[in-house]
């Protein structure tokens, strides 16, 4: 009968192991080139559900897009309320150089945004294949639903991501 216990036992948690994960995690395909050298096409990762009210410049989120009709994956760049300016492939933000260390090639058009109460500015870290902000416009913190998290497929690209 203890054989049994045990075994049920190990089972509940599992479950209740299984059940958290899945409530606190969004997994996720990488579908295209837009945030290499980051994340690459077809990589795999768990991203949190949990940290979205935390957001922070720079974070890598799941946005959906309501003109695409679906799921994309970018970088929170601009916040609520930023007066946000690229110049010559530099970003400034209300009128402060900020560094993006992430890029390579920071190659994007000139232009000047002042976002609103509760619309972020997100763009892939490969500008040149990218569809973001710039074509979709500002997101609302209800179209973020998750940041950051970690790469497990494939094994060789195994890593955090923030």
């Amino acid at each position: 009968m203890k054989k049994y216990k045990n075994v049920v036992l190990f089972l509940l948690i599992v479950l209740v192991f299984s059940l958290t994960i899945r409530i606190n995690t969004l997994p996720v395909l990488v579908d295209g080139r837009s945030m290499e050298p980051t994340l690459y096409d077809h990589d795999f990762f768990l991203s949190n559900r949990n940290s979205i009210k935390s957001l922070k410049r720079f974070d890598i989120v799941v946005a959906y897009s309501h003109q695409l009709n679906e799921n994309i994956v970018k970088r929170v760049i601009g916040m609520p309320f930023d007066k946000m300016e690229y110049r010559d492939n530099k970003l400034y933000i209300n009128g402060q150089y900020i560094k993006e260390p992430f890029l390579q090639d920071s190659m994007t058009n000139d232009f000047t945004i002042t976002l609103k109460k509760n619309q972020y500015f997100l763009m892939g870290d490969n500008r040149l294949h990218s569809t973001d902000s710039r074509e979709l416009g500002p997101f609302s913190l209800q179209d973020i639903s998750s940041r950051d998290g970690v790469v497990v497929f494939p094994l060789s690209h195994f890593k955090k991501i923030q």
